[in-house]
């Protein structure tokens, strides 16, 4: 059984794993034999997912971190080092999304989705070098969007945070590749989690506007909402050897919108 897992034993951090699409992240790798530490600020639904998955074998473990904090993400690696001694897969999943035309974003919250969404992956890159080379290398990934790449309205703040980490995700590949650690980024389209429950509390899936928009107009050619394990499959191609001449590459899983436009 275990000849199957094709990343038996290897030390992965997912940051924001608790649910959504890092749960979806976590679930795959643990199917792959991963070693894992969900580092969320969601303590109860981690560890309800680790009983779901683990009951408490110890291959997945919990570390509350708020991943804008620096020194919490000091204690997060410094947690890592003292458990394992080493690290060969970092996951920068973590993020928020609130949207707002310009004109009604405040600084504060622009700054704090930037924060997250984006600062938030320089410090854990940053700060899992030392345990990157303990292993000879490793993989980074960070879940980006498809609204880095392309700008869609009222949002200016977590468009503007997902384009600055997929060209983070290129510059470390280049710095990166001479300590064979490879770093690439899944920018996924419409996924069915959390963050796809509008203000009002109606999936965005749901909503009139969607289904004018992109299905009546074919704008989502597959045809319908994406899920975790979407995503969590390209997510296993970057983390194992299949993948292992790609570097500073951006992956869109979309369901093929991005090409409508």
């Amino acid at each position: 059984m275990d000849n199957n897992k094709r990343l038996l034993n290897k030390k992965a951090i997912v940051t924001g794993g608790a649910q959504g699409i890092g749960a979806g992240i976590v679930k795959r790798l643990y199917q792959e034999g991963v070693e894992i530490i969900i580092a969320d600020l969601k303590k109860d639904v981690a560890e309800k997912l680790i009983n779901e998955l683990d009951n408490n074998k110890g291959q997945i473990n919990f570390f509350e971190v708020d991943v804008s904090d620096e020194e919490k993400i000091i204690n997060l690696f410094n947690f890592t080092k003292n458990k394992w001694g080493q690290l060969d897969i970092l996951i920068n999943n973590a993020g928020i999304e609130e949207g707002y035309l310009i004109k009604d974003q405040t600084y504060e919250k622009y700054k704090k989705t930037i924060n997250i969404n984006m600062n938030a992956s320089f410090l854990t890159s940053k700060y899992s070098l030392s345990l990157f080379e303990k292993s000879g290398g490793g993989r980074i990934v960070n879940i980006t969007s498809i609204q880095g790449i392309k700008g869609y309205k009222g949002n200016i703040a977590y468009n503007t945070a997902k384009g600055g980490l997929i060209n983070m995700t290129r510059v470390l590949a280049v710095e990166l590749a001479e300590k064979n650690i490879l770093v690439n980024s899944v920018a996924p389209g419409f996924i069915n989690t959390p963050m796809a429950i509008m203000k009002d509390g109606v999936f965005e899936g749901d909503t009139d506007w969607f289904k004018d928009v992109y299905m009546k107009y074919e704008k989502l050619p597959i045809g319908r909402y994406g899920q975790p394990d979407d995503i969590a499959g390209a997510v296993y191609f970057f983390c194992s050897k299949d993948s292992k001449y790609v570097t500073g590459q951006t992956l869109l899983v979309d369901g093929g919108v991005s090409s409508t436009f």
